[in-house]
């Protein structure tokens, strides 16, 4: 009898992990000359993003600015850098909260986007830290989005 139940708990549990891998979504990212369609996305956490048509660019997280490098990710997140040219999925994003990514060789454009992940948890600690140019203006897209 022991033996029927624990089969019956581990069926059940595994239906449920199977159910929520099937229900991640992955969500397409186009990049268009200097810039990404669409800018600015809503997802669920643990749904991943495809950028397609990335030759000559790259999808980067880590900003360089003149205080350093910074990264407008929440806290406990992990950001990502493709290679040149490749069209390129993330990881499953399970971290709630705002994403703020750009393409190297075509940043000095603007060439920037945003990934928000269920709630925008860090859009008020992007917002402090008072940014400037081109990161301003994905902030100002992101900060639209959520209060829609």
């Amino acid at each position: 009898m022991k033996y029927g139940k624990t089969l019956i708990a581990v069926a059940l549990s595994a239906a449920t992990l199977m159910s929520s891998a099937v229900m991640a979504e992955n969500h397409t990212v186009s990049a268009a000359v200097t810039s990404f369609k669409p800018m600015v996305i809503k997802i669920q956490p643990g749904d991943t993003v495809s950028f397609e048509n990335m030759n000559g660019h790259i999808t980067n997280t880590v900003f360089t600015e003149a205080d350093g490098k910074h990264q407008y990710i929440p806290e406990g997140a992990e950001g990502w850098t493709s290679a040149m040219g490749e069209n390129f999925t993330t990881n499953p994003l399970t971290v709630e909260g705002v994403y703020l990514y750009k393409c190297d060789p075509h940043w000095g454009a603007g060439m920037g986007g945003v990934i928000i992940v269920g709630e925008a948890t860090n859009l008020q600690a992007i917002q402090d830290t008072k940014p400037k140019g081109a990161l301003k203006r994905l902030v100002k897209k992101a900060a639209k989005a959520v209060a829609k």
